[in-house]
């Protein structure tokens, strides 16, 4: 072989050598670049990622939502205390509702005492009607109204039946205002049917005035016939309310019953109780 000839294969030989040699040195780095990219999506997969950078406008959103609802749970918390203290009082005052009035203790006015004691008949009935309404109520009256029934009581109020309109006029104010009546209707009913019936008694003398010293069974029997009439009258113009408080107060509409009691002997015997 020529010197040339072996010059090239020298050659020839050497560069496929050196392509074999890079060749195996290129696999040899991608294999090594595979292991790297496989280690790295590895760490990546066990390193945490970082948090995201907080917002700030959603913080403060939630802290103002936040403040709200405490100051709602405030609120909500005044109104219960507020809710049971109104409780409280509301049941104290139902309480007291069903306790007797309690008046205090004021001095009797003897000017007022003096004035009704001078007054029409209408006006002392009335005030008479008041304090008996008041008694069947089981509710005090005043030192001044105490005052004025215990004057009447020492009068001869039977003097009245004498004056058949003046009876009347007393009469009919006093039931007016012990059954709470406002219907004048009814109220100048009832004074008319009293005026009749005192005018038919002073005419056969069944009044207390014209009362007997003896013998008197006769005249009572007589006079208590005209009461029940008159008396049957009067609750027919009542309601059943006014006529239940009206029966309370009245033995019969002759006569007058400051609540003190009734002269017993101006009624057959047993009616107005034991003798």
């Amino acid at each position: 072989m020529s010197s040339s000839k072996l010059t090239i294969a020298i050659i020839g030989a050497g560069l496929t050598a050196l392509i074999v040699t890079q060749h195996l040195a290129l696999r040899r780095s991608r294999a090594e670049n595979t292991d790297l990219l496989r280690d790295l999506a590895a760490a990546r997969e066990t390193v945490p990622q970082a948090a995201p950078a907080p917002d700030t406008g959603e913080l403060e959103r939630l802290r103002a939502e936040h403040e709200e609802l405490l100051r709602l749970r405030g609120q909500v918390a005044q109104l219960r205390r507020e809710r049971d203290e109104l409780a409280r009082k509301v049941a104290a005052l139902a309480a007291n509702a069903n306790k007797p009035a309690v008046v205090q203790n004021a001095p009797v006015d003897d000017a007022w005492v003096q004035q009704m004691l001078g007054a029409p008949a209408a006006q002392q009935g009335a005030a008479v009607g008041s304090a008996r309404s008041k008694m069947l109520k089981g509710e005090p009256m005043s030192a001044s109204e105490k005052a004025l029934l215990a004057s009447l009581s020492q009068r001869n109020l039977n003097s009245l039946e004498g004056n058949p309109n003046e009876f009347a006029d007393f009469q009919t104010a006093f039931i007016q205002n012990l059954v709470g009546l406002s219907d004048p209707q009814k109220g100048q009913q009832i004074h008319d049917l009293i005026r009749n019936t005192y005018e038919h008694a002073v005419a056969n003398r069944l009044d207390i005035p014209s009362k007997p010293a003896t013998e008197t069974d006769d005249w009572v029997n007589r006079r208590h016939q005209l009461d029940r009439r008159a008396t049957s009258a009067i609750q027919g113009i009542l309601t059943p309310d006014e006529r239940n408080v009206f029966d309370r107060a009245f033995i019969g509409v002759m006569g007058v019953d400051l609540g003190t009691g009734v002269d017993k002997s101006n009624y057959p015997r047993g009616f107005a109780g034991p003798p």
